[in-house]
């Protein structure tokens, strides 16, 4: 019965996943599939300084109940203009930390990249796209966003693309009757992603190509019309045009209007970005995002495909998707990601459509049948299993850390903690990826600077103190900075950082004490009145880790002529930090010297 099936459609000519397929291995290969999603989702916060402030601004919102339009976490940057476009996402992710801590946030991250992929996967089941094929590109997009895959306010972007590109190919392509009903929630989505995320004027182009593209198929039906693709009558055509009126004046209300995409389009031409990864063109050679990009440069050359397919079915939706996704994603490499999203769907049914064309019966059963499902399924928990130990992440050399809550061995908990407990505050110069979690973990208390990335001017002065240019001291002495945040999670990898930067600088001089290190992070306070306690309980005065690296035989001279001092501070790291890498190093150096004594 099934090859009887299968020879019927070949006949017929019929698109391979038009062949009916065993629904229980479908669903089944569907739900391994949405498990692996889940799980390539749920990874500790590691190095996204951007949660913090989200989660700052949005206590800020609640607690004045007013979305600022000047900044009120820096103070130097005090009174400047900062509009936080993203207040819709900010109150979401405080909500969330109210009702369950960090844990909330990253279990509504990895629901909503699953309902993104189970949203997708039941558009392509619509056109009848073959299983196999489906979630094979499927697990491809899901690699080309792993970059992505954090819980910042870009995850709004995705879930209503994923839902706008449900209901407008549904309504072209499908069932016009119902779908015509469901028109009306587009400027409803609108509403709640121009206050939640900037990617909504993607979501506005997507809008706009439907409504150009039914536009001029309504003008010329004998051009571009066709079985497949019906002009739209001039009251259905009326009645998306008014949709889409509505759905663009909407992006108007938040709480500052236009200014908001005024202030947004600048931030967009600071120098500073320059030097930032996700805003580099994705065809430069000075990035290295390996098969993130490689997935990316694909799903742009399969564009050929859908302009192709475009052509042979007269379908100029398809071309004008393509063409100006693909030139808008060629910007930046944070752009690529909206491509690959936006332009799925269409790569899949252009394939989709070839593999129809194959005459094979031999060919169509078997990519219909359950032995490639198979594989597929085995092969998803394959990579499954190796998630929760890293392996897999540890095989692509590719940082990551499963699980749930913040990876302490990237963001300075431990530092924070300690400041807390101490009550350290004033005016600090802080690390570029630690002002969110100063402003958050310690409210009231200002930052330097944050990865809000407010202007060039501030992000310059941050530069020129934190790699000692002329003139570094005086502007410490004019911002009265009183204590020094260091961050780096890789200074175990690369300790000759610390003597370019101005970590050498608090190192060495009188007037400064370093009350505060471990692996990644160092904490030094100014040696004022304010700060005397906590520097004669916690100063290091032999335990230094710059003079143990680049002053050694000073480091050894600090040990003989202060023993109990070194056993004092050894005995307090041992209780703080006996694991630190750093620190075993310096207490088995520390060890031979006074032995010898």
């Amino acid at each position: 019965m099934a090859k009887q099936k299968v020879k019927e459609a070949v006949q017929k000519k019929k698109p391979v996943g038009l062949i009916e397929e065993n629904k229980y291995a479908v669903y089944g290969l569907l739900g391994i599939f949405l498990t692996l999603v889940f799980f390539a989702a749920s990874y500790k916060i590691s190095g996204d300084d951007d949660l913090f402030w989200h989660l700052a601004t949005g206590r800020y919102i609640v607690e004045n109940k007013v979305v600022p339009d000047k900044d009120v976490f820096g103070f130097v940057t005090s009174g400047a203009e900062w509009i936080p476009f993203e207040w819709g996402w900010d109150i979401l992710s405080y909500g969330l930390y109210n009702i369950g801590g960090y844990n909330a946030i990253l279990a509504f991250r990895s629901i909503a990249f699953c309902f993104v992929f189970f949203l997708m996967f039941l558009l392509l089941k619509k056109f009848k796209v073959n299983v196999f094929l489906a979630l094979f590109l499927l697990f491809l997009l899901l690699i080309g966003i792993m970059d992505r895959l954090s819980p910042r306010p870009h995850i709004i972007t995705y879930v209503f693309f994923s839902i706008l590109l449900y209901i407008l190919l549904n309504y072209k392509y499908s069932d016009r009757k119902k779908y015509s009903r469901r028109l009306y929630l587009i400027p409803f989505i609108f509403l709640i992603w121009a206050n939640s995320h900037m990617g909504v004027l993607a979501g506005g182009l997507v809008l706009f190509i439907f409504v150009i593209t039914e536009t001029i198929i309504f003008i010329k039906p004998s051009s571009y019309a066709g079985p497949d693709v019906k002009a739209l009558s001039k009251e259905e055509l009326k009645k998306l045009w008014i949709i889409a009126v509505i759905s663009a004046l909407i992006l108007l209300v938040n709480p500052h209007g236009i200014s908001t995409y005024i202030y947004a389009y600048g931030h967009t031409k600071m120098k500073m970005l320059a030097t930032v990864n996700e805003w580099r063109s994705p065809f430069t050679d000075k990035l290295d995002f390996g098969i993130v990009l490689t997935i990316y440069k694909l799903f742009l050359y399969c564009g050929i495909l859908v302009l192709l397919y475009s052509y042979l079915r007269k379908d100029i939706f398809f071309a004008l998707i393509f063409t100006s996704f693909a030139i808008y994603s060629v910007r930046a490499v944070r752009f690529t990601v909206d491509y690959e999203i936006v332009i799925l769907p269409f790569i899949a049914i252009s394939v989709n459509y070839y593999l129809g064309m194959i005459k094979s019966q031999q060919f169509s059963g078997f990519i219909r049948g359950n032995i490639p499902k198979g594989i597929l399924g085995v092969f998803f928990v394959y990579i499954i299993l190796q998630i929760p130990s890293d392996a897999i992440y540890e095989k692509m050399q590719y940082y990551r850390v499963s699980g749930w809550g913040i990876n302490s061995d990237f963001i300075p908990v431990q530092m924070y903690d300690f400041m807390k407990e101490n009550r350290i505050s004033g005016t600090p110069f802080n690390h570029f990826g630690t002002g969110g979690y100063i402003v958050w973990s310690t409210p009231g208390e200002k930052n330097f600077i944050d990865s809000r990335n407010l202007n060039d001017d501030i992000f310059n002065e941050y530069n020129l103190i934190l790699s000692m240019r002329p003139g570094f001291e005086k502007k410490l002495e004019e911002r009265g900075i009183d204590y020094f945040v260091y961050l780096d999670p890789d200074l175990i990898r690369r300790p000759n950082d610390l003597k370019t930067l101005v970590t050498a600088y608090f190192s060495r001089d009188p007037n400064w004490k370093l009350i505060f290190w471990d692996d990644k992070s160092l904490l030094f306070v100014k040696n004022i009145p304010k700060f005397e306690e906590v520097i004669n309980k916690y100063g290091y005065k032999v335990l230094n880790p710059y003079t143990f690296l680049f002053f050694k035989p000073e480091f050894d001279n600090n040990l003989k002529l202060k023993p109990q001092t070194a056993k004092d501070e050894i005995t307090r790291k041992l209780k703080s930090d006996p694991k630190g890498i750093l620190f075993q190093n310096m207490n088995q150096a520390a060890g031979k010297v006074l032995q010898g004594m």
